[in-house]
């Protein structure tokens, strides 16, 4: 829509078009894309200090031999600078809301609040089917579930996060199922990642990851579930039918060689697909706009058509399925939704000439090209410039950070 304006009252979009009304606020649109900010639905938000520290490596190699190990140094302060390092990156890259899992996710949600994002902050969770791990760990997410109202207050809001079925024992996953129903929290999980994980599994189960979680009574509408690039018919079916949300991260799978999501099948199945860089250590990004071109251009590629998936459907994914599985009023500019809003800066060689600007959006962008970032009504980004913080100062204390962390091998 040309020469609109959007109107936000309290936190919500209460007028789109032509709106004639006072405002404490106002921004010259004039020569700016409008759009729902982006909706990161998965990443690790503190891996910004392993960024770089361990490519090229397939992923279990990846895992076992270089972030686990350095991971188990980490401390709060480390999570900290990293938290607070991916929240500007992420806001400079026009995105509103992030969905993440790690350490500390008190220390995640601190950073966010700082920049002025939205989060949903799983507590992370692993027991490598070890019994003396499981109630260790049920009792730590229970312990964070409990500060729920004060991190809502903030505009946080809890998960939980059983890593992975090949990392969680069976008892951990039933039940940290059953406890975020009973908290009416998501359930973020990775599944289905590579060849060798899903292989493993039926070696070992006789049947997929998605099969077994199934029959443990796991999958819901609550869960949404990181990856899925290696699914049967039966898994798509499955998770189509228990409403599951899935995160497409298509530039980590690729980085560490994982595969290619059949996205354009979920989407099919009417499963609800989001997008998600993943950590930076898996991607060395955060930008949205990277992951929205790839996700476009690797299902044209896996299917051999150009017309498999539309710009319009990945930008769809990254606003609105990430709303829709983050369980937020956003994604849309439209009345009645939360005023999250991103300016995209049209006055630039990659953009010109204008004739579609959804498929600028989706194949000409560069990357990281907020002009100005809206959160809730607040602005956040101005110019290019996140408002609320001195980045040279955190890029100082992270680079720190990442230095007394790999020093501590």
């Amino acid at each position: 829509m040309k020469r609109s304006s959007i109107y936000i009252e309290d936190g919500v979009i209460a007028g789109v078009g032509k709106v004639e009304c006072e405002a404490e606020t106002v921004i010259d649109g004039a020569g700016k894309m409008a759009l729902p900010a982006f909706i990161n639905a998965h990443t690790h938000a503190a891996m910004t200090l392993l960024r770089g520290y361990a490519d090229d490596l397939p992923l279990k190699q990846w895992l076992e031999q270089k972030i686990w190990p350095l991971e188990r140094k980490l401390t709060e302060y480390h999570c900290y600078w990293g938290a607070l390092l991916a929240c500007i990156e992420m806001a400079k890259a026009g995105c509103s809301c992030f969905l993440d899992m790690y350490f500390y996710p008190e220390a995640t949600a601190e950073a966010a609040v700082k920049v002025g994002l939205k989060a949903v902050i799983s507590y992370g969770m692993f027991d490598f089917n070890d019994p003396s791990l499981t109630e260790q760990q049920l009792e730590g997410a229970r312990r964070f579930l409990g500060k729920a109202s004060e991190l809502r207050m903030k505009g946080v809001e809890p998960a939980l996060g059983p890593h992975a079925p090949y990392t969680c024992s069976d008892r951990l996953l039933m039940e940290a199922a059953e406890l975020a129903r009973r908290n009416r929290v998501l359930l973020h999980i990775h599944l289905a990642e590579t060849v060798e994980e899903v292989d493993e599994f039926k070696r070992r189960y006789g049947r997929t990851e998605i099969e077994h979680l199934d029959r443990l009574g796991v999958l819901g509408p609550d869960v949404v579930a990181a990856h899925c690039v290696h699914l049967s018919r039966r898994d798509v079916r499955l998770l189509a039918r228990r409403g599951v949300k899935v995160v497409h991260c298509p530039v980590s799978n690729l980085k560490l060689g994982s595969g290619i999501a059949p996205v354009t099948e979920l989407l099919k199945a009417k499963v609800t697909v989001a997008l998600g860089t993943d950590g930076a250590a898996s991607n060395n990004s955060l930008s949205m706009l990277g992951a929205i071109k790839l996700a476009a251009l690797l299902q044209k590629a896996l299917y051999r058509d150009p017309s498999a998936i539309s710009a319009q459907q990945v930008l769809d994914m990254a606003t609105l399925g990430g709303a829709l599985s983050l369980n937020l009023r956003s994604g849309k500019l439209a009345e009645g939704y939360r005023g999250d809003v991103v300016l995209l800066d049209l006055n630039r060689p990659s953009y010109t000439p204008l004739f579609s600007p959804t498929s600028h959006v989706v194949y000409a962008s560069e990357g990281t090209e907020a002009y100005t970032l809206v959160v809730d009504g607040r602005v956040i980004v101005s110019r290019g410039k996140v408002v609320s913080i001195d980045e040279r100062s955190v890029i100082r204390e992270a680079s720190r950070a990442a230095r007394d962390l790999v020093a501590r091998r």
